[in-house]
């Protein structure tokens, strides 16, 4: 027979201390010291120890699952047609693993499906993207789930809220653009009256043509996708007087570089072009795409130990974590 595995009690003895101090250190608890901590972990590595988590979430009287919510319909919208969430996702997850916790991604179709899915997976804690349906945040008030938000506008909400500031990013790329001697800028994004992101973004490109004295005002509505961004592409071609575009996201200016290259465009000699996000791909476009970078990762990383934080404290104040934007300048903006 091989050897039984090692409880906390063998660790308990091995440290000369006590099980409840091993226990401590297994639920994530600052109860003991942090050499008293390392020492245990030493313990546990070389003594073969692993963590029972069903154990754990006993323990915990909760589930040691942390739900994370898209505002789209399946994995492939969320991944396949958008990396900005993989690397989103990647940060988020790092941080939550390493307290114990593992992630699992659900989709909100209808309140009732939402609140089967909280239920029978038993959520710990929630970390949602864009903005829901108010019956949606009253089920998890209701279910005392503790719940971070991110790249919400919506001050009615109470939640700990993280997100990039996307005016002062659309007034980056505008100040870049007419810096460079663009005046007629056109916008590329979702709809303004409900993408309340890319709303804040034109509006801050906005910002920087008005204190130009610029009038021109044009913007195109699309999906939020990389066909999107092909798709209105013949559009902004047509308009000869176009001279510059500010994408909201990276994927719609990928999207259009591509179809306006089909269309006989060149960038940035005809038409210049600038992303919003700074995906990595950014650098393996042709030409490399300048873009405002959000710093996805940080975004994850923050949104993860806030949440975090929120589960040990329930009474946190519902603050809104703002990271500054910054313009990274690559090939696709023509000085004129």
């Amino acid at each position: 027979m091989g050897k039984d595995k090692p409880s906390i009690y063998d660790i308990a003895k091995k440290c000369g201390v006590s099980p409840a101090a091993v226990s401590y250190v297994i639920n994530g608890k600052n109860k003991v010291s942090e050499k008293t901590k390392k020492k245990i972990l030493k313990a546990m590595e070389e003594m073969g120890y692993v963590t029972d988590y069903a154990a754990v979430s006993l323990s915990r009287g909760k589930s040691s699952l942390i739900g994370i919510c898209f505002p789209l319909r399946s994995a492939e919208e969320a991944f396949a047609d958008n990396p900005f969430y993989s690397e989103f996702l990647a940060s988020f997850e790092r941080e939550t693993s390493a307290s114990g916790y593992d992630v699992i991604i659900g989709y909100i179709k209808t309140p009732e499906e939402f609140e089967r899915w909280i239920i029978s997976r038993g959520i710990s804690g929630l970390a949602l993207f864009g903005l829901y349906p108010p019956e949606i945040y009253r089920i998890i008030s209701s279910r005392k789930i503790p719940m971070v938000l991110t790249d919400v506008y919506d001050p009615m909400t109470p939640a700990i809220n993280i997100r990039v500031d996307d005016e002062k990013g659309g007034y980056l790329a505008g100040k870049y653009l007419i810096e460079q001697g663009h005046k007629n800028i056109a916008f590329v994004g979702g709809n303004l009256s409900v993408s309340r992101v890319d709303q804040h973004r034109y509006e801050g490109l906005r910002k920087s043509m008005d204190e130009a004295g610029i009038a021109f005002d044009r913007w195109f509505e699309t999906l939020t996708t990389f066909d999107g961004g092909y798709e209105v592409a013949d559009k902004i071609a047509s308009e000869k007087d176009i001279t510059a575009v500010f994408c909201g996201s990276d994927i719609v200016a990928i999207g259009l570089m591509r179809r306006l290259q089909e269309l006989g465009k060149k960038i940035p000699d005809e038409i210049s072009v600038i992303g919003f996000d700074d995906l990595k791909a950014c650098t393996y476009v042709y030409p490399a795409l300048t873009s405002i970078r959000q710093d996805i990762s940080l975004k994850g990383k923050i949104a993860a130990q806030s949440l975090l934080k929120t589960m040990s404290d329930p009474n946190l104040d519902p603050i809104t974590q703002t990271i500054d934007p910054v313009l990274i300048i690559r090939n696709s903006v023509k000085s004129l």
